[in-house]
């Protein structure tokens, strides 16, 4: 860096304005777009376990075998990931450079004089950006590019550094000018201007740091002459220009075997050639993730016998993929159809000639293979399939669930993955020929390693049966191909890579950076959206968008990931969290490659001028020398130490000066260091689990932090004071974390959007937080309230919050005072907290009250909350009746848990004037039932029961109702054979003695421990019927549709019911039965009860205590320790 002579003063002044403006704009765009998109390729995980993808190639170029050099291999992973940023840097720069343009002529910087300036940054900017697209083509030329590529690449990082320095001492000089402004945005101001002069030495390194950045650039621009770059002008060439190479075809491969793929394409041809309603032209998708086997599926069904007899035309095959011509293929199907197009060339002419076409066909079968846009559907065939008034089934397939949606399709099917023993015999049968079956034999239990690798994924075994082809079939071989894990993307030949880096490149810019960052995280770790969402907005990967909250905008593109295969679909029972497929991981870990350490050795070989900006961490032995060798840096911006034995001490912290993320959640740490507070750059810091006993006050200097999550620390019991000042602060969740009070002052973050575990003061203590002071957060979405019992103050609580759509209240008995008082102390306080009509989801849990909140119980109940979906109560008491909830209009999911003194549910139950209601739960989807330990009685009242009054309709949506641990229940409601539950589930009903009339949709049945039920008349659609320890169940009828049935509890020998069902083979899927030796004795082949099974798809029989039976029709398989 050259020398520059110390200017005058009032150079200094020009100089801290100008850094001053320009320091809004970059704020703006680097949090928001620009940063995270650079740092796309800059992560690290450092483990034990993690292999090395350096070294790796692709063939970008789909070069043959003999052409595919090392030095060729070497030079395309270089080309393949300057494409990768140049591509992220031109995006950065066209928003940047289009928000720039606007700012030059806004009135501040007419007064500070610097529009000049201001207009040669946007002039050498949009230079560059024509530049990138220059470097981008000459991908496969010369690779040096990729030198001015890291260099532009490293000037960002420094001037967003220098930027979010100029932004928090901007915000310090303001505060100090004007303390009012400590919790107002920072403005560009006069008074700013003069606070300048207060601290010239900082402002003029700020000032000489900026100087030296716009020159860095200049000299960027400069050495273009050196890479021959030329500039470039944006494309206005229409988006769908040319047919994509990546063809599939219609011939069905004969060697992707397995039960689940014939089973779903027998099914899906079932379905398509059953919907014969009125509607002639009728579409069904399958989707599914790149390379699980959705065009497979889709030629089993196209070459079906039912398909080529059912349909008058032969079917037609058209490969859509990304870039498709629409004459194309009009007339692709145009001659499908037996139709002759002649001259025309036209959209209109061939939408015309395609409709007569299909027409004197009569009848079309079309399968549209490979479809990224809805557009092929509702912009080019719909209006004339739907128009031909021929009979037409559309086939669509897609990795996109967003266009099935949009398709509007009449069913929509997802491709799953094979079985192990699917998986392997598809494998051994690309392999090994028919003579060679001993052999194969041999080597199955590696190979069912081998394949167990790939998940189950089509696509990838058939890439590894290439690989594995070329090999000797001993089992020493195959152990080495084990141990050499190769299946990283880096060592799986291009048709894999291919495949799953498509629907990466289909991505919006901030959702790469979003999916990249999946690579931090841990092979089959568990991926939290809600965790995921506070981190990319801390990261500033997403952009505020006008009325939505970031982080439901973080959320939605979580959900976008989801949808479109590239996550694994989410586990219910493990709150919507999501897992990643291996290969798709392996492709994350691909991308982020560039200026990152998968494994200490590389770290260590690495040189020093990579910069590491991104660092997971699981092992200390490792962490610790790579975290020294990055730390000295001074780049690191995250560290990821979750459920590590990485102890972060304050010598280490310390070192962290640039750091926006840290998590070390679940780590031993007891102490957190006072030097915590000079990070000042931080916005996420999760502590969850850990054992801190105590938060230093210095962490109310971190003005910037955004997120900070202290779930769950047993061992901390008070707060600091200074967690107030904290006036950026989004997220503050301290729920199970046993703190006695929250400090005074919680109104003063105006931000917070999400507080669980607020704990409520019930004495007069000045330095706690009070009830009251919660009305003040205007931006809180998200509200967890403890140790409620009584009344503050005279003042309604929540009613004024507009943004409130979460509240959980939680209720704990004084023991100081007695139950009367206490009762109507909790009564008063109920009666204060009106919830907002923004109110979506309610919690009340604990409430000892014998009457619920006035407003709860009065006929205008649903005008408080008309948006409420979904209400749960827990915990309740002493009431003994519950509230008419019936008319809440919006209601989805209703639990009610441990109502223990509660005996009857009645009419009032649906409304306080039943006469009066037309329908009742309008939009209940889900009802819960549980722990009711004295209801005996449940009825909607004789004019429901016996449908006096036709009026009324019960429980219009209803599709789930569960109900457990009510002993004392005799029978259920008569009303709810009105509703169309397909889902019913009823556990320790013992006084339950018979089930009829139960709602004709149900299609699964589940009864547990319901030891008198005798009878159950099933419902016609039932496919699903578990019975678990009903002892006394003699008459089960009406099973026609039964596809899977569990049974236990009976000894000697089959109820008749089974026998019944088993003649007259109407069970065709699953059998699962645990029973005694006699009975299990009989199910074995030899056996009586042999005959009656042995036409089951799969059957599992077990003994209590003894043996099993595991038989598999299909492939045939048999097996049993008996």
């Amino acid at each position: 860096m050259q020398n520059r002579a110390v200017r005058p003063m009032r150079n200094y002044y020009v100089r801290i304005c100008v850094v001053h403006s320009v320091y809004k704009i970059y704020t703006y765009c680097a949090q928001n777009f620009y940063t995270h998109y650079i740092h796309q390729c800059q992560y690290v995980i450092i483990s034990q376990n993690y292999p090395s993808p350096f070294g790796a190639y692709i063939n970008p170029l789909n070069l043959s075998k003999k052409t595919q050099t090392k030095e060729f291999k070497d030079f395309a992973a270089i080309s393949f990931s300057k494409l990768n940023m140049a591509m992220i840097l031109d995006a950065f720069m066209s928003k940047f450079s289009s928000l720039l343009a606007n700012f030059v002529y806004e009135e501040v910087i007419r007064v500070l004089g610097v529009k000049d300036e201001l207009q040669e940054l946007h002039r050498r900017m949009i230079s560059i950006q024509c530049l990138l697209k220059d470097a981008e083509k000459k991908k496969f030329g010369e690779s040096s590019t990729e030198l001015w590529l890291s260099e532009l690449k490293d000037v960002m990082y420094d001037a967003e550094d220098l930027i979010e320095l100029c932004r928090i001492e901007g915000a310090q000089l303001l505060a100090d000018q004007n303390p009012e402004s400590r919790t107002s945005s920072v403005r560009c101001d006069f008074s700013f201007a003069f606070s300048c002069f207060t601290s010239v030495p900082l402002r003029h390194e700020i000032g000489n740091r900026i100087e030296e950045i716009n020159n860095r650039l200049n000299q960027i621009y400069e050495d273009r002459k050196h890479y021959k770059l030329e500039k470039s002008t944006i494309s206005k060439t229409p988006q769908i220009t040319q047919v994509d190479s990546r063809q599939t075809s219609s011939m069905d491969d004969p060697f992707v075997v397995g039960r689940e793929v014939e089973v779903e394409a027998n099914s899906l041809v079932d379905r398509i050639l059953a919907e014969v309603v009125d509607e002639k032209c009728l579409l069904f998708v399958v989707t599914g993730m790149g390379g699980i086997g959705k065009t497979t599926l889709a030629q089993k069904i196209f070459n079906h016998s039912k398909i080529k007899t059912f349909f008058n035309l032969d079917p037609v095959w058209v490969c859509v993929s990304q870039n498709y011509i629409e004459i194309e293929l009009l007339k692709q199907v145009i001659r499908g159809a037996k139709g002759s197009y002649g001259d025309a060339n036209t959209k209109s002419e061939l939408q015309i000639i395609l409709r007569d076409s299909v027409a004197s066909g009569r009848s079309l079968f079309l399968v549209l293979d490979d479809v990224w846009r809805a557009d092929v559907w509702v912009d080019l065939f719909r209006v004339p399939l739907d128009n031909s008034n021929a009979s037409v089934r559309i086939l669509i397939t897609t990795r996109d669930e967003n266009v099935a949606n949009e398709l509007q399709a009449a069913y929509i099917h997802s491709v799953t993955h094979l079985s192990e023993e699917s998986s392997w015999d598809m494998l051994r049968m690309r392999i090994f020929s028919e003579e060679q079956e001993e052999l194969a034999n041999d080597l199955k239990e590696l190979g069912l390693k081998i394949v167990n690798k790939s998940k189950g994924l089509p696509l990838a075994i058939k890439v590894i049966a290439s690989v594995l082809a070329k090999k000797k079939r001993t089992r020493k071989v195959w152990e080495a191909f084990l141990r050499n894990d190769a299946w990283s993307v880096s060592k799986l030949p291009d048709e894999l890579r291919g495949a799953l880096y498509l629907s990466f490149q289909d991505l919006l810019s901030h959702q790469k950076q979003c999916f990249v960052y999946f690579s931090l995280y841990p092979e089959d770790a568990w991926l939290d959206p809600i965790e995921f969402a506070q981190i990319w907005v801390a990261e500033g990967f997403i952009t505020k968008q006008q009325d939505l909250l970031m982080e439901d905008s973080a959320e939605e593109c979580f959900t976008e990931l989801l949808n479109r295969n590239l996550l694994l679909p989410p586990d219910i029972f493990n709150f919507g969290k999501c897992k990643m497929h291996d290969l798709v991981r392996s492709l994350t870990l691909f991308l982020s490659k560039e200026e990152a350490s998968f494994g200490a050795l590389n770290a260590r070989n690495s040189t020093t001028s990579i910069k590491l900006r991104r660092l997971s961490v699981k092992n200390e032995e490792v962490a610790v020398e790579i975290f020294d060798s990055v730390a000295d840096q001074g780049a690191l911006r995250t560290l990821l130490a979750s459920s590590s034995n990485f102890l972060l001490n304050d010598e280490r912290l310390r070192r962290l000066s640039h750091v926006r993320v840290l998590d070390i959640s679940w780590t031993p740490i007891q102490e957190l260091p006072d030097s915590i507070g000079n990070l000042m750059h931080l916005r996420y810091l999760n502590l969850n689990h850990t054992k801190i006993t105590t938060i230093p006050e210095f962490i109310g200097q971190l003005t910037n932090l955004q997120f900070l999550n202290i779930n769950s620390c047993q061992n901390l019991r008070q707060l600091p004071s200074g967690i107030t000042l904290l006036h950026n602060l989004r997220r503050l969740d301290i729920d199970q974390t046993p703190v006695s009070f929250i400090p005074k002052g919680i109104k003063k973050l105006q931000q917070l959007n999400y507080l669980s575990g607020f704990v409520v003061t019930n004495n007069d203590s000045s330095s706690s937080s009070k009830l009251e002071e919660l009305n003040f957060l205007k931006q809180i979405r998200m509200l967890n309230i403890g140790n409620l019992n009584r009344p503050q103050s005279e003042a309604t609580i929540f009613k004024e919050l507009p943004n409130l759509s979460t509240l959980t209240l939680e209720f704990s008995v004084d023991r100081t005072i007695s139950s009367e008082e206490q009762e109507l102390a909790v009564e008063k306080l109920f009666d204060k907290i009106i919830p907002p009509q923004s109110l979506e989801d309610f919690t009340i849990s604990g409430f000892f009250g014998r009457r619920f909140s006035n407003w709860m119980v009065s006929s205008s109940f649903e005008i408080y909350v008309p948006n409420l979906t979904k209400l749960i109560f827990r915990d309740i008491k002493s009431c003994t009746q519950l509230p008419s909830l019936g008319q809440l209009a919006k209601l989805k999911e209703l639990s009610i848990i441990n109502a223990t003194k509660i005996k009857k549910i009645g009419p009032e139950f649906l409304s306080s004037d039943v006469n009066s209601t037309r329908i009742a739960f309008p939009k209940l989807e889900r009802l819960q039932i549980l722990n009711f330990p004295e209801l005996e009685e449940w009825s909607f009242g004789i004019e429901v029961e016996q449908n006096i009054s036709p009026r009324l309709k019960l429980l219009p949506y209803l599709q789930k109702l569960t109900i457990q641990n009510c002993p004392l229940l005799k029978q259920l409601p008569e009303g709810l054979k009105y509703s169309p539950i397909t889902d019913l589930c009823i556990h320790e009903a013992r006084k339950l003695k018979s089930l009829d009339n139960l709602p004709p949709e149900i299609e699964n049945l589940e009864l547990f421990l319901c030891e008198n039920l005798e009878k159950v008349c099933c419902a016609p659609a039932l496919k699903v019927f578990r019975a678990l320890n009903c002892g006394a169940l003699s008459c089960v009828e009406k099973l026609d549709s039964l596809q899977t049935l569990f049974f236990t509890d009976f000894a000697d020998s089959f109820p008749e019911w089974l026998l019944k069902l088993l003649r007259q083979q109407g069970l065709q899927d699953y059998l699962e039965l645990k029973c005694g030796l006699k009975v299990f004795q009989e199910c074995l082949k030899g056996g009586s009860y042999w005959d009656l099974i042995q036409h089951i798809s799969k059957v599992n029989i077990t003994v209590y205590k003894y043996g099993y039976l595991r038989y598999s029709k299909q492939p045939y398989n048999y097996q049993t320790n008996i």
